[in-house]
């Protein structure tokens, strides 16, 4: 009845009230912290100015254990619920929040304590602060330490629990900016609170394993209907796309977690992606755009997924999305773009590519001659996956272009058709090289030619020397050309430039084809014409000089016939 008549027996029983708010029983715990909530309101906080401090203490307490520090947690958010809304926010932000970033763990922990109790003790009183514990509650999901992302994890639910449908708003962002966190605890963590809150706002529970009974899909029928009620349309089919994307990611214990939760709110999954197809493919593309290897990886994951799903419905509306992205992204959306058309081509049928054909090969075209080297290497996949569906028919539509490209005055048309070219040689030489080595080595040899030819070379190192025999006698005859002939300044450019292709090609053929390289160069030092003798021991010599990495009894051996006739300026070379 009157306050004054208690306080003189609080030293008797602020002791063993502490004691048993440190009580590994729960429920003791609880009643102790209502036991002191209640005495803040009859006498004042003022009464016990010691009590708050203790248990700020006791929260930061690395020698405690993390059931003393939830003790301390209830009874401190019993304390400020009894002093007032101003109290609670004075102190949670000023005294509580800061620890949040503390270098020990245990603080840390009993940060999370508090924001466990607190949303249920002030219940809808509780918003004002939503805004601030949001980022110590994310933080804590990723913790380093496994109490901690766990103490996180449970006032995330509570949060949920107690705020989720009033304040939707405040929670669900924080959400889905947690599905694309690069750390993949984040994400596994927010998809179980976002989880919590879809089936709380579509009255249903997260289903467990395979959620295929015909009451589990009745249950996801009406959730959906219920979040669509409550969301609204676009926000519904922003967190769906998000949702769905996240069952492709990287982490297996993160597409588990959205599975689950995908099955809890959807029933039909070819007709909901459909509803959603515009704003998933623009969230794709987003993430393909970002730079982030994993989340590019994610996002084509994804898109095959979603052509296996629904095929010839998806495809005329990803290509074209793709294709402009292409054309107007920077060099890390072309990159991704690139990633998304191999997957788009790989999940296809033949008869789905085939349809699309004239503008998949002008988008891989154009990628393979990009001029960033990381958009012409994806490009190449995307190449090699168009050439296994639809076979030979890549190269006639693909090649023929660049090759007149590289007749082009335009220097930088024929650079980019010469990018493209060792582009597709580099995955597929075999079928390439003889459709493109006679092209390129018209009699007399042109300098962007020779330029071409050395840098197919570097592209080819392993097959090139199938070709020797053609590719060898031409460079050679062109050099002796040259000695009998008065050069002006454009033949001495062409000189020079045959020279560098002769160069290239000894440095970059491969070990196996060494004696490929020696013996079509052997044959020519025994011609008749002295030029031709003397170019064929000069390719000798640029064999030692270039090829630094074959030994001298490799070059040797087939040469052992040559050496054998005393020829001296070939012992001169070596």
């Amino acid at each position: 009845n009157d306050a004054r008549d208690f306080v003189p027996y609080l030293p008797i029983l602020l002791p063993d009230l502490k004691s048993t708010l440190l009580d590994p029983i729960p429920d003791v715990r609880s009643i102790s912290a209502k036991a002191l909530g209640s005495l803040t309101r009859g006498v004042g906080e003022a009464t016990f100015p010691d009590l708050r401090p203790w248990l700020v203490e006791t929260l930061r307490s690395e020698s405690g254990s993390s059931v003393e520090r939830s003790g301390a947690a209830q009874g401190l958010t019993e304390i400020l619920v009894a002093g007032g809304a101003r109290m609670v926010e004075n102190v949670m932000i000023n005294e509580i929040l800061p620890l949040n970033s503390h270098p020990k763990a245990g603080t840390r922990e009993g940060v999370l304590w508090v924001l466990t109790f607190l949303p249920s003790a002030l219940g809808q009183a509780y918003a004002p602060l939503i805004d601030e514990s949001l980022p110590a509650l994310l933080s804590g999901l990723a913790d380093d330490n496994e109490t901690v992302r766990d103490v996180a994890l449970r006032a995330g639910r509570v949060l949920v629990k107690s705020n989720g449908k009033a304040h939707k708003d405040k929670i669900l962002p924080s959400l889905e900016n947690g599905l694309s966190n690069e750390d993949y605890r984040i994400r596994v963590a927010s998809l179980t609170l976002l989880g919590d809150l879809l089936s709380m706002l579509g009255g249903t529970k997260v289903v467990k394993g395979n959620a295929d009974t015909q009451d589990d899909i009745r249950q996801a029928e009406r959730a959906q209907a219920q979040i669509a009620l409550v969301l609204g349309n676009e926000t519904r089919k922003r967190v769906l796309s998000s949702l769905y994307l996240a069952r492709s990611d990287t982490a297996a214990v993160v597409r588990q977690a959205a599975v689950q939760v995908w099955k809890t709110v959807v029933s039909v999954t070819p007709r909901t992606l459909r509803e959603i197809l515009s704003e998933l493919v623009d969230q794709i593309v987003v993430s393909l755009a970002s730079g982030d290897p994993e989340r590019t990886q994610v996002a084509g994951r994804c898109l095959g997924d979603i052509v296996q799903k629904l095929g010839d419905q998806v495809l005329p509306e990803v290509i074209p999305v793709l294709r402009d992205s292409l054309y107007r992204g920077d060099d890390h959306t072309r990159q991704g773009v690139c990633v998304g058309l191999s997957e788009v081509i790989a999940c296809s049928s033949k008869e789905q590519i085939i349809k699309f054909l004239d503008i998949l090969v002008k988008v891989v075209q154009d990628a393979l001659c990009d001029e960033d080297d990381q958009v012409r290497k994806m490009a190449t996949q995307c190449f090699q996956s168009l050439f296994q569906v639809v076979g030979t028919r890549t190269l006639d539509e693909v090649v023929p272009a660049l090759l007149v490209d590289m007749e082009s005055e335009d220097e930088d048309s024929k650079t980019r058709a010469l990018n493209g070219v060792t582009g597709i040689l580099s995955v597929r030489s075999r079928e390439l090289l003889p459709y493109i080595i006679p092209r390129v080595l018209k009699t007399p040899l042109t300098i962007s030619h020779a330029d071409a030819l050395g840098s197919i070379s570097e592209a080819t190192s392993q097959t090139i020397h199938m070709h020797f025999n053609s590719i060898v006698p031409t460079l050679i005859m062109e050099l002796s050309s040259f000695h009998d002939v008065d050069p002006d300044e454009e033949e001495k450019s062409r000189e020079e430039a045959v020279r560098r292709c002769s160069r290239a090609i000894c440095r970059n053929v491969d070990t196996v084809g060494v004696n490929w390289l020696i013996s079509e160069i052997v044959s020519k030092c025994t011609n008749d014409k002295e030029s031709v003798r003397k170019e064929a021991c000069w390719f000798l010599q640029i064999i030692v000089e270039e090829s630094t990495y074959i030994d001298r009894p490799v070059i040797m051996k087939p040469c052992s016939s040559f050496l054998s006739n005393n020829l001296v300026i070939a012992l001169v070379c070596f």
